[in-house]
């Protein structure tokens, strides 16, 4: 989603606003469409009450911008070739060096107080190849340095009063969802209310990857006060990320919790966690639930509840001597 005000400062929309407010009344205004005209009003309106000190209470708010992401970046460099790559974590990078370090061993191995065989220690095996001056080895060496990933530093505009799109407007949104094929500039995606989903074949790693991109999300429909997504994500039945509700635990602990439970023991706990909302009652069997999963695991039951029976109040509970868990993670 491209948007205008990603292109000015919030000082300078502030600037704008007042402009449309002050010329709201005035005959190039009276040839606008009527909605924009209705927006100058009430700008002007807003002006005015801030001018008397009565100003209405406010709407949105304005976050600065997102820090971007720092990667370590390693590297290596030998007689025949030349090569950069990022990792999460120092440590990542620094383990990465001294695979690459044991699988040269034999150009340092029983040279000096070298050993014939590379140590156990990561960083050991390093100075030991490098040398305490790096160059123990005639063109080698390496480079290890920490980089902030690139990303559009602009300020968010949010609104205060967030409430999620209702059934209608969903199905409007959904509807003018826009699909993109892949080309040169990136793989294929579906953008809705200005999140972009991206699904597609990984060759590099062999997956099938998915991943969500939620900077340009819609501020009018999809973001909270904090500048966050509610965000759901389901592989098959299974709920593997979940942010609608902070107050759930990560769900193996529940399930650490029954797996080491007695039937007597199973029963109190899925009980409480029924009443917490941290586990469901299937509407059709009864049978107990996590939260993470939307299929009923009862026996002879399977059956699917979307979302529906998560939220609803907890049903009594018989004894059970076994309970359904979530699949594996």
């Amino acid at each position: 989603m491209t948007v205008l005000a990603e292109r000015f400062r919030p000082s300078d929309i502030e600037t704008l606003v007042r402009i449309a407010g002050t010329l709201a009344f005035s005959p190039a205004a009276a040839e606008l469409p009527a909605p924009y005209r209705e927006l100058a009003q009430r700008v002007h309106a807003e002006i005015i009450a801030e001018a008397a000190g009565g100003r209405s209470r406010a709407v949105s708010a304005v976050l600065g911008p997102r820090p971007g992401q720092q990667v370590w970046m390693l590297r290596i460099w030998t007689r025949h070739e030349d090569t950069t790559a990022p990792y999460a974590t120092e440590g990542a990078a620094l383990a990465e060096l001294a695979r690459h370090v044991r699988g040269s061993w034999a150009n340092v191995g029983g040279q000096g107080d070298v050993p014939d065989e590379p140590p156990a220690d990561d960083g050991e095996a390093i100075d030991l190849y490098y040398g305490p001056d790096g160059d123990a080895v005639p063109e080698q060496g390496f480079e290890l340095y920490c980089e902030e990933i690139g990303q559009v530093q602009r300020s968010r505009v949010v609104p205060l009063d967030f409430a999620f799109p209702d059934t209608v407007t969903a199905e409007g949104l959904n509807r003018r969802a826009v699909f993109y094929a892949a080309d040169d500039d990136g793989p294929q995606c579906i953008e809705v209310t200005g999140v972009l989903v991206f699904g597609y074949l990984d060759a590099k790693d062999g997956v099938v990857r998915v991943s969500v991109h939620l900077d340009s999300a819609d501020s009018n429909h999809v973001v909270r006060p904090d500048g966050t997504v509610p965000l759901r994500v389901v592989v098959e039945d299974t709920v593997v990320f979940d942010d609608s509700n902070h107050h759930a635990p990560h769900p193996p602990v529940l399930e650490q919790l029954l797996d080491a439970a007695d039937p007597e023991q199973q029963a109190v706990i899925s009980s409480v966690a029924l009443s917490a909302g941290l586990m469901w009652s299937c509407p059709s069997c009864e049978w107990p639930n996590p939260r993470a999963t939307e299929r009923c695991g009862g026996p002879d039951c399977g059956r699917t509840f979307k979302g529906a029976a998560i939220g609803s109040p907890a049903a009594a509970l018989a004894p059970a001597s076994a309970l359904a868990l979530e699949g594996p993670r």
